[in-house]
């Protein structure tokens, strides 16, 4: 099993979102139209706070061109 990617893109641009997740090795799992972004970016401080109890997860994070 490869690890998955959330994503929130219109439909303009959800092909090329997908084959750019799927090129880094990753299975796109998609949230909906970019009205779904805010709470795509709401999701890292659920993850900090799975983290601080010690659950198994991994999130990775990038600046915007280090991908």
């Amino acid at each position: 099993m490869r690890p998955s990617s959330f994503y929130a893109a219109d439909d303009g641009a959800r092909g090329i979102t997908e084959q750019l997740i799927t090129d880094a090795g990753y299975d796109p799992v998609p949230l909906g139209g970019l009205g779904k972004a805010r709470a795509l970016e709401d999701l890292t401080w659920l993850l900090f706070a799975a983290m601080k109890d010690r659950a198994l997860v991994f999130y990775r994070f990038a600046v915007p061109g280090e991908l």
